[in-house]
């Protein structure tokens, strides 16, 4: 139930960093407001660490590189997102984002990408995206 909650929490919250993201590049420019919410994030993230007293951040060295690359990636998804609320809206982004990380999820779980369990990929998996992009496509028109 745990895991509900955040990832409810989690949607909620992406939802208001796209529009305040989008809002702030307004005023300032795309990759400025990326930095700014990139280095605010980073900021919050360290002083929780720190209140936390939690310090496995030692173990950042046995992390692979290829996983330290999230915070860049961080940078073009922020990019993509606020370029995409200015020219499609809020409604139109974030259906389609959850479409592309829904595909993209079955793949790495069908293929067993990044040390995830592989799972066999079903028909009612296939026919629930097919759904999302039928009510993208209603949202659409």
């Amino acid at each position: 139930m745990r895991g509900v909650l955040f990832a409810i929490s989690g949607g909620f919250f992406l939802t208001l960093q796209s529009v305040a993201n989008a809002r702030i590049s307004n005023g300032i420019g795309t990759w400025q407001a990326a930095t700014l919410t990139q280095m605010t994030g980073f900021i919050v993230a360290l002083l929780i660490t720190l209140i936390l007293r939690d310090r496995t951040f030692r173990q950042m060295k046995e992390v692979k590189l290829l996983y330290l690359s999230g915070g860049a990636l961080a940078a073009a998804v922020l990019f993509s997102n606020m370029t995409a609320v200015h020219l499609m809206g809020v409604t139109l982004t974030i259906s389609l984002f959850l479409i592309a990380q829904l595909g993209l999820a079955l793949v790495i779980d069908w293929n067993g990408w990044f040390g995830m369990i592989k799972r066999r990929l079903q028909l009612p998996q296939v026919i629930g995206i097919l759904m999302m992009i039928g009510g993208v496509l209603i949202l659409k028109w």
